[in-house]
């Protein structure tokens, strides 16, 4: 399988886009996670994490500090458009990224990210993918190392097939989240508000179908990787020289 062949043949440009971002390398066998997607978009050095994927990037924004200089004329190479940034900026390349993808006309984002140990570049992120400027989206799901981060931006209702014993956390961002109610969880909540100074929607875990609806705020929803990625499984095999 190549990390290409999730490409979708969709008719319209931007019904979902992958987002590559720099830090520590993705685990390829996220991919396998990913919905077909239709672009990819890197924000800097995401170009060395998409070439190594076999990914071959649409759109390249950031102020191309950490990007390597083979990644990047291979990117040229292969048709990418490149926005530059200024590096004295006030953003980072992930949220000049984001900034671009709320402008396209989207039903769905995915932001693959290999996490970090840098717990700063960790909240960074968690903000950016908050911003209201991607309320609009039907879908936002944010990879963190090997978790998965379902990120609801309210009002907004979430359906999940998960394996019952499944470790889910409900954190809020941004603020208190109003009106949580779910279903298929051991513990459910009822219209009940969660505030992001208390721990309330921590370590949940899956009893069956699982439905959630927030009202209002954002929430973060969070699948640890032991449920998601299976070390054994074989890796999509690299492609880089496919672009549909």
């Amino acid at each position: 399988m190549s990390a290409n062949a999730n490409r979708s043949r969709s008719s319209d440009p931007s019904d979902h886009v992958l987002l590559v971002i720099g830090g520590s390398a993705p685990n390829p066998r996220c991919l396998r996670h990913v919905a077909p997607f239709e672009r990819v978009v890197c924000a800097d050095s995401g170009v060395d994490h998409a070439r190594t994927l076999g990914l071959t990037p649409d759109l390249v924004i950031g102020d191309m500090d950490s990007i390597s200089d083979d990644s990047r004329a291979w990117a040229a190479s292969k048709g990418a458009r490149f926005e530059v940034a200024d590096r004295d900026k006030d953003q980072t390349d992930t949220e000049l990224a984001l900034a671009n993808i709320a402008s396209m006309r989207l039903r769905a984002l995915t932001v693959l990210w290999g996490g970090g140990n840098r717990i700063d570049h960790v909240l960074g992120v968690l903000a950016s993918v908050s911003a209201p400027a991607l309320s609009s989206l039907e879908r936002l799901n944010l990879w963190v190392a090997d978790d998965l981060v379902h990120v609801l931006h309210g009002p907004r209702s979430l359906e999940l097939a998960s394996p019952i014993g499944t470790t889910l956390s409900l954190v809020p961002l941004r603020g208190p989240v109003e009106g949580v109610t779910t279903s298929g969880l051991r513990w459910n909540l009822h219209d009940e508000t969660l505030h992001p100074d208390r721990s309330r929607g921590i370590s949940n875990v899956v009893d069956g179908p699982t439905r959630i609806v927030i009202d209002a705020g954002v929430l973060a929803a969070i699948i640890p990787a032991s449920a998601l990625i299976d070390p054994t499984t074989e890796i999509p095999t690299i492609n880089s020289e496919e672009k549909p």
